[in-house]
């Protein structure tokens, strides 16, 4: 019992120790940092009130500020109506111009030709995991703070890459840099998921982004030609990728599905079957838990796929489908988008059969619906549905979307997902 207690006296010691220098780190990190950061505000011009805040932090000795896309992202689509603005410790605001942005990992560069601070340097490689971390910006427009955290590495279900560190990263501080114990920038602020658990872009991507912005500077005319391009070039080479791997698929019912298609996919999946319904229902829901921030009410670059195995003995056939139908309309796209944003979607219908085996042949429904991006020709959100059918008494009800996507992979992740289906 004596040695329990010391030993319990021991962690109790160790954790108090951890504590007190995670505390003297943040308070030296202030202490040194404080004058480095800058809250960022984007301001509407006929009022002057500010659309939107963020932080950021200066790279090298030319005045080049970084901070988060989803911060200025109301002047980029709008240069006419907004300026940029930064205001440093002291209190003083100076406007900014952007050289360039990143819309898929959520970085922008800016610059000032007349701000006067030290840079923040960058880390030569992440911290182990279980390093304590510390991460910097202006919470809720509340002044500066410092968050310390833990690093816990790149998430493997990362569609788009990202740190997770035990941390709160709160509204304001999204363009903020996370600073290992020795004050280097390991990453960049990018959200919150409650709890603390925050994300960071990766180092990697900070790096990549600076040295292909240092001979580059983007005029406004071509703000909307580099956001198309910058989605194109992303879901080229994410389902480039995804179409060439075999994937990996599981039972549902009587029906073999693609489900974990990539490592970034989780599925989640529930039996909704009680003693008083008259049919059993099982659901699958796998999806990529991440998106594109492109404006308010407008995100891209979303993969979900949906099934739902639907069972029934005592339901008569006009029962069961209109069950079915009740069912089938409650699948819809995953993305936000507005009328502003994207096209109506345009449905091709009709029956498919397909017979994978010697058994008796199950009859599909489907549609195969499309939109297209107004302000970026060429780009869509796609969305299948399925309804296949045996016996009237059992059916698999089956849906995909993915957003951000070119007419040609839409079509190529259509058949591999349908030749992917296959009932037993």
């Amino acid at each position: 019992m004596k040695a329990y207690i010391y030993f319990l006296q021991l962690v109790l010691l160790s954790s108090s120790l951890a504590f007190a220098e995670s505390e003297q780190n943040a308070k030296e990190l202030f202490n040194q940092f404080s004058d480095r950061i800058f809250k960022v505000r984007v301001l509407e011009l006929s009022s002057g009130n500010q659309a939107s805040i963020g932080s950021g932090f200066q790279i090298g000795d030319q005045g080049r500020i970084i901070t988060n896309f989803h911060v200025v992202s109301e002047y980029v689509h709008h240069p006419d109506r907004y300026k940029i603005v930064i205001e440093n410790k002291g209190g003083e605001n100076f406007d900014l111009e952007i050289i360039n942005f990143d819309v898929v990992n959520d970085l922008a560069i800016l610059q000032s030709n007349d701000v006067q601070a030290v840079s923040i340097p960058l880390a030569d490689k992440l911290p182990a995991k279980g390093e304590p971390i510390f991460s910097l910006g202006n919470p809720h427009d509340l002044g500066l703070s410092v968050v310390p955290g833990t690093f816990n590495g790149i998430t493997s279900y990362s569609l788009y890459g990202r740190i997770h560190i035990s941390g709160a990263i709160n509204s304001g501080m999204s363009g903020g840099p996370t600073l290992d114990k020795f004050g280097r920038v390991i990453g960049v602020n990018v959200a919150s998921s409650g709890n603390q658990v925050g994300f960071l872009i990766p180092l990697e991507h900070l790096r990549f982004f600076i040295d292909r912005s240092e001979s580059l500077w983007l005029e406004s005319n071509i703000y909307e030609q580099t956001i198309r391009d910058q989605l194109y070039e992303n879901q080229e080479n994410i389902y480039q990728e995804l179409l060439a791997k075999d994937w990996k698929t599981s039972k549902l019912g009587q029906v073999i599905i693609p489900q974990e298609i990539a490592q970034y996919i989780q599925c989640w999946g529930e039996n909704y079957h009680q003693d008083d319904q008259k049919y059993e229902y099982i659901q699958s829901d796998c999806l990529a838990n991440e998106s594109i921030y492109i404006s308010r009410g407008f995100n891209t670059g979303t993969i979900l796929l949906q099934y739902a195995w639907i069972e029934s003995q005592e339901l008569n056939p006009f029962q069961f489908y209109t069950l079915l139908t009740l069912e089938g309309t409650a699948m819809s796209p995953d993305n936000n988008a507005s009328e502003d944003d994207v096209t109506k979607f345009k449905c091709h219908e009709g029956f498919v059969k397909a017979a994978p085996n010697d058994q008796a042949l199950a009859v599909s429904k489907v549609a195969f619906c499309a939109r297209e991006y107004k302000k970026y020709i060429g780009i869509y959100d796609v969305m299948f549905l399925s309804m296949s059918v045996q016996d009237n008494n059992r059916s698999l009800l089956g849906h995909f979307s993915i957003s951000g996507v070119s007419e040609d992979t839409a079509l190529k992740f259509l058949a591999k997902y349908f030749n992917g289906i296959t009932w037993q």
